[in-house]
């Protein structure tokens, strides 16, 4: 099979894990961020920079997201100040990021 050269834009990121409850016990998760697709170059600069946090990586190149839900089970709307919410979970800008990271990367194929 050959490779099409074409820009991408865009790249879904799946973001799966749990956070414990307030009993203690893990509670799941699974959702999607829609976020900009960045170059290799892009990444490397991204990754030198030694004043860039993952929050401001996050809040700089996602533009949507999918199955967010309230406490009543309802989609969120995306906005900056739900993904601020989101991102404030311990825990949840680095793993949204190394999401982001292995879903970006091309990989070997056997």
């Amino acid at each position: 099979m050959s490779f099409v050269l074409k820009k991408l834009n865009k790249l879904p990121v799946r973001v799966k894990g749990t956070l414990p409850g307030e009993d203690g016990k893990p509670v799941d998760f699974d959702f999607t961020l829609h976020c900009k697709r960045l170059s290799q170059e892009e990444i490397e600069a991204v990754q030198s920079d030694k004043d860039g946090s993952v929050k401001d990586f996050l809040r700089t190149n996602t533009e949507g997201w999918q199955d967010v839900k309230d406490e009543g089970g309802a989609a969120v709307i995306f906005s900056a100040e739900g993904l601020n919410d989101l991102l404030s979970n311990a825990g949840m800008p680095m793993l949204c990021f190394s999401s982001y990271m292995k879903q970006i990367a091309a990989t070997a194929k056997n």
